[in-house]
């Protein structure tokens, strides 16, 4: 016979593997590219400027990382080191951010800097003309 205790910890425990196997869904990815929830990511190692990159993703039929959550902005800090990273925000002078997919940035982080191209660092989001070249990040949907 099951103690009470013994059987609220079961039915715990089993609702929790569950859920988890119910909901996990593994992200596939390509060779080279890293899954994140529902996100497959692309982390350069070469360096090109801002529109270039833009157009490595592009040919990968993927876009400039796209930062929607404050969990995928973790990860991609930290994946990013000491590192910079292009990603897929854009402005025009006197216009707000927007995503390469053309939707508008709905500023959830900040942006520093008085550039026209967004980067992402270990410390931040930051903005530069997009002339320099540095790395990039591609993003995709699973």
């Amino acid at each position: 016979n099951i103690s009470p205790l013994l059987s609220h910890a079961y039915i715990c425990i089993y609702t929790y593997i569950f859920m988890c196997l119910k909901h996990a869904k593994p992200v596939v990815c390509s060779e080279d590219w890293v899954g994140v929830r529902d996100k497959c990511f692309y982390f350069s190692d070469d360096t090109r400027n801002w529109t270039a990159s833009k157009m490595f993703c592009s040919l990968q039929k993927s876009e400039l990382a796209q930062i929607d959550t404050q969990k995928d902005m973790e990860f991609l800090k930290r994946f990013a080191g000491t590192d910079m990273y292009w990603i897929g925000l854009s402005r025009k002078p006197e216009d707000s951010w927007k995503w390469t997919n053309g939707s508008t940035f709905n500023n959830w982080f900040q942006i520093t800097g008085n550039g026209s191209y967004a980067f992402l660092s270990a410390d931040g989001v930051h903005s530069s003309r997009g002339l320099i070249d540095i790395k990039w990040i591609c993003s995709k949907c699973k």
